[in-house]
């Protein structure tokens, strides 16, 4: 008896470590995205489907870390939403009923369509990461309640929750001034010696 009383409370925990609670990643004019560059704000509604790429990020404290949930969604034909307000993915380890801190990163599709974990250091953007030119963006922290199918989704955007964040150009990866000063000193060297 006592056996399968164990049992039974490993499988409880067991499934619970493994649940998964639904999310939804649109929600009308809030999760419009804008952009800014040179002090100037435009959204993307214009931008091609598809031109940008969107991760959702969780942690359990405000503080962090956030990391990756594998859940992604793209700007869609209906302006710069993330996804259609049907699309509810599901998110592993924020089971349904239980409260998570969460962002989302979007990126322009210049720089991949996979998340990479060396875009960030701490919770900012790593701007000595090799960027491609193109955007990238975090948007502020909020939290909420996962919900079960099949009632309604946790809406990332719109609401209580996130209302839509600013992608910021990145950086091109350029030479250091130090770098360039080191090739030249390196060539002054070798047309010295050369002339020897």
């Amino acid at each position: 008896m006592k056996k399968l009383a164990a049992i039974l409370c490993l499988s409880a925990l067991t499934t619970g470590a493994f649940a998964q609670g639904l999310v939804q990643f649109a929600n009308g004019v809030g999760s419009l995205i804008s952009s800014t560059q040179n002090g100037t704000s435009a959204t993307l509604a214009a931008s091609p489907v598809g031109s940008y790429y969107y991760g959702l990020l969780t942690s359990a404290t405000a503080a962090g870390p956030f990391t990756f949930a594998n859940v992604y969604a793209t700007n869609t034909a209906a302006g710069s939403k993330l996804g259609p307000p049907t699309y509810q993915p599901a998110v592993a380890g924020w089971a349904a009923g239980s409260t998570m801190f969460f962002e989302v990163a979007g990126w322009s599709a210049s720089e991949g369509a996979t998340w990479n974990n060396s875009w960030l250091v701490g919770n900012a953007r790593n701007d000595s990461f090799n960027w491609a030119q193109g955007w990238f963006g975090l948007s502020g922290i909020a939290s909420g309640v996962a919900t079960a199918s099949p009632a309604p989704a946790f809406p990332l955007f719109g609401g209580t929750a996130l209302s839509g964040f600013s992608l910021g150009v990145v950086p091109v990866p350029e030479p250091t001034s130090m770098a360039l000063a080191g090739l030249g000193a390196a060539a002054l060297a070798m047309v010295a010696k050369a002339s020897l």
